[in-house]
């Protein structure tokens, strides 16, 4: 992983992930490109004219230069790399975009603890960006730090469709020198039990440690694995299913991104 997206709003959030993305990249020996996606405020373009909402465009532009400027006057030069600006109306999309034409191997980014109304209603940017890009992408919590990635643990449902996802994981954790941890939890019987080491038939990867968590639900159980075995990444698999499955699985990403306090790490197929 040699090319990591950084997309940024500038906020304390996304300075917070950026300081835990230049420790990363430092592990990885990769560089950051920093990404600013600016837009114009609601104006009526019948009766604006054109040459006005031009004027308005370079001007906005230049801020977002100028602010991206500021946002990487500390950055480490070992790993900096290029400030973009880009103009778009939809901005996890203009992210997407940007990744796969830039053929990035990782996007990081920051989220925030809290949502507006309208991050509720539609999602968040960090969450439409992981249900969406070409690549994996790193959620970093506004509180998080990097103290180095000794364990990772991997959310899994046993099922081997997720090989590719899987190998990628531990090309990543093999650069880290990380622990990979696979944890499954079940939320019928036994509420409350972990097992350690147990006996999966028929998946096809090796693994350090293979757990079952019982818990009322997923974000419960994994929540409990997180703390007792101090891990310091989640990974998260998810497949390009049908509509409404992947309806299910945005939601759940969606409350896994407010609710872990470490770094979710997201693959697709």
């Amino acid at each position: 992983m040699k090319k990591i997206l950084f997309p940024t709003d500038f906020s304390p959030a996304a300075a917070n992930a950026f300081d835990y993305a230049q420790a990363l990249a430092l592990e990885l020996d990769a560089t950051i490109d920093v990404m600013n996606v600016y837009h114009l405020p609601f104006i009526d373009a019948s009766n604006t004219p054109t040459d006005y909402i031009e004027q308005l465009l370079t001007q906005r532009e230049e801020e977002a230069r100028q602010q991206l400027k500021g946002f990487v006057k500390e950055a480490d030069e070992k790993v900096l790399g290029k400030t973009i600006a880009d103009y778009g109306l939809f901005i996890p999309q203009e992210i997407t975009d940007k990744a796969k034409a830039g053929e990035y191997d990782l996007i990081v980014m920051g989220t925030k603890g809290e949502r507006s109304a309208l991050e509720k209603l539609m999602g968040s940017v960090t969450t439409q960006t992981m249900m969406n890009a070409p690549c994996p992408v790193i959620a970093v919590p506004d509180q998080a730090r990097y103290e180095g990635i000794e364990r990772i643990a991997y959310a899994t449902d046993f099922h081997p469709r997720d090989e590719h996802a899987v190998a990628q994981l531990m090309k990543f954790a093999g650069l880290l020198g990380a622990q990979v941890n696979f944890v499954h939890v079940e939320t019928k019987p036994d509420v409350g039990k972990m097992e350690d080491h147990i006996v999966v038939k028929n998946y096809p990867f090796e693994f350090t440690e293979f757990s079952v968590v019982n818990a009322h639900s997923v974000l419960e159980g994994l929540d409990q694995y997180i703390h007792k075995k101090e891990v310091n990444m989640l990974a998260l698999f998810i497949p390009r299913r049908r509509l409404w499955e992947r309806l299910f699985h945005q939601s759940f990403t969606k409350e896994m991104t407010f609710h872990t306090s470490i770094p979710l790490l997201v693959f697709h197929e």
